[in-house]
């Protein structure tokens, strides 16, 4: 009777394995929180934030940051984390003043993706479309005094 589950078991075990480099490839969503987004007024000042002790030698300190949040900016206050994979550093998070707004990513770890939200790519395609309609920005006006 072992023979038998084993030899049945043998082709469910090497699909598996040969299926695994196949996982590997599937793109893995964003974590929660992760998707650059545009916030319409700027950035209040960054908050001074007292470290407190590192908890241990694996231990990174996540600055604070303002993150957009609906239609204002929180902040996030500071902390000890530590990495899921050895090596990894702490991106702090940018804000890119884009025309009237501002471009926000958030804070992350290196090996987390960040990619554009929704309201972002909509607000990013209007705004190209009023630049298209005759108003051009800064960077046109910029290039014309060159010539």
């Amino acid at each position: 009777m072992l023979k038998r589950i084993l030899k049945s078991f043998t082709p469910l075990a090497l699909a598996v394995m040969a299926a695994a480099p196949l996982a590997a490839q599937i793109p893995l969503p964003p974590l929660p929180g992760l998707e650059i987004r545009v916030g319409h007024s700027a950035p209040p000042p960054m908050r001074r934030e007292v470290l407190t002790r590192r908890p241990s030698r694996d231990h990174v300190w996540a600055g604070g940051s303002w993150d957009w949040q609906g239609n204002d900016w929180a902040w996030t206050p500071g902390r000890w984390d530590r990495p899921e994979r050895r090596g990894s550093r702490w991106v702090k998070a940018r804000y890119v003043r884009e025309g009237g707004s501002w471009r926000y990513e958030p804070a992350h770890w290196s090996y987390q993706r960040v990619v554009e939200s929704e309201d972002y790519r909509r607000w990013r395609s209007e705004r190209h479309d009023r630049d298209h309609d005759g108003i051009r920005d800064s960077r046109d006006r910029h290039d014309d005094r060159r010539n």
